[in-house]
């Protein structure tokens, strides 16, 4: 069995982590097979939206522990292997879903904890089961962060409230996580994947350079100052008004119907 299951919804690829025996973790092939199912999802312009779940009882519990062992045990560790790494490590996968172009959706079905937890935070949008939760953890296994929490956590949350998540490595759950805006919104556990899908199929229909474009201005404001966002702003948005979606759009308003940006 594959450790990434990949369905086609319409125009909404969902992917599932199938690594339920270990929770998801990050060994196997399953990092490979999702970052080859993104590349794919993303040069496929059949594909408005990405939706990645988990089976059984997470969505991701971060590093396989017990394959980590097992290197460290016949020396293979991360320090003897460093010249075949780059200075980024698992930061590439973190990158593939950043410069992705398709609105990228978890429905975290379960535990999304350590590098689980920064691999979900760099998704657009986070829909929780009420089963779901979220935990930093690193700082239980002498660790500090991995995936992007470290960048990601801290605009989530605002920086104090992420130091004690990293700090405690305390388990959040999903009203909590709510609250704290690690998440959009609380779903029954078995009406999950519905309403992801759901969601990621409204998403889909927009018209696709709009979203593209409305993706990168939100993903460039995380660092800009005001006059960078306005400069940066203004050439994707004289771009689009010149673009087919705009004329689209307007003469579906004239003739009172809905638009078509998939034609």
């Amino acid at each position: 069995m594959p450790d990434v299951i990949v369905e086609r919804h319409d125009r909404v690829m969902l992917m599932r982590f199938n690594r339920p025996e270990r929770m998801n973790s990050m060994g196997g092939t399953l990092m490979p097979e999702f970052t080859a199912a993104l590349e794919e999802g993303t040069k496929d312009d059949g594909v408005g939206a990405i939706v990645v779940t988990g089976e059984g009882r997470a969505w991701c519990a971060g590093a396989d522990l017990e394959a980590a062992g097992q290197r460290q045990e016949s020396g293979n560790t991360p320090q003897r292997r460093s010249q075949q790494l780059d200075t980024m490590g698992p930061g590439r996968s973190i990158l593939a879903i950043y410069k992705s172009g398709k609105p990228m959706i978890a429905a975290v079905n379960g535990v999304a904890v350590g590098g689980g937890f920064g691999l979900c935070s760099a998704f657009d949008i986070r829909i929780a089961s009420d089963r779901a939760r979220f935990g930093t953890i690193f700082i239980k296994r002498a660790l500090a962060s991995d995936f992007g929490l470290s960048y990601f956590l801290p605009r989530m949350v605002g920086h104090e409230r992420a130091t004690e998540l990293f700090y405690t490595g305390r388990i959040v759950e999903a009203e909590e996580a709510l609250q704290l805006g690690i998440v959009s919104r609380v779903v029954p556990h078995d009406q999950l994947v519905e309403e992801s899908l759901a969601f990621a199929s409204q998403v889909a229909n927009q018209p696709p350079m709009a979203l593209a474009y409305a993706r990168r201005m939100l993903q460039h404001s995380q660092w800009a100052t005001i006059e960078q966002q306005l400069e940066f702003e203004w050439p994707l948005q004289r771009d689009l008004l010149a673009g087919p979606e705009f004329k689209e759009a307007v003469a579906a308003f004239r003739e009172k119907r809905e638009p078509n940006y998939n034609a």
